[in-house]
């Protein structure tokens, strides 16, 4: 064990960085590219808040609704195909512990494919 931590001090943090993340790799992201909209849903200074339902509604499909819940880090994946041009509806709803007002708004759904949208709630 002595002999590697003499071999790690004569060699830059950078090569050891590099060697660490050869063998061990990066850290993979939480969800892959198979979402049709990412929304970020944070507090007034910028901090995610997790366990809040993202509902979204597309009139224009006979009302078809797709659900996600927000993770630790504020963000939601809506992964079922939504088509270009229609408009939607989206509803935030603090769940059981979360202490933050329900809110809705719509857009124009444009294939913002890897485009994050940030909500803002405000406290109760």
């Amino acid at each position: 064990m002595k002999w590697i931590h003499n071999l790690l001090k004569c060699l830059s943090f950078s090569t050891v960085l590099f060697t660490f993340q050869a063998c061990y790799g990066c850290m993979e992201d939480e969800c892959d590219d198979d979402y049709s909209l990412a929304l970020n849903v944070v507090d007034s200074t910028g901090v995610g808040i997790p366990n809040v339902e993202v509902r979204l509604t597309d009139p224009k499909l006979k009302n078809a609704v797709f659900y996600d819940t927000t993770n630790n880090a504020g963000m939601a994946y809506i992964k079922e195909p939504i088509i270009d041009g229609h408009e939607v509806e989206v509803y935030f709803k603090p769940l059981k512990g979360v202490d933050f007002q329900a809110k809705d708004t719509c857009f124009q759904y444009c294939n913002w494919k890897n485009t994050n949208i940030t909500v803002t709630l405000d406290h109760k």
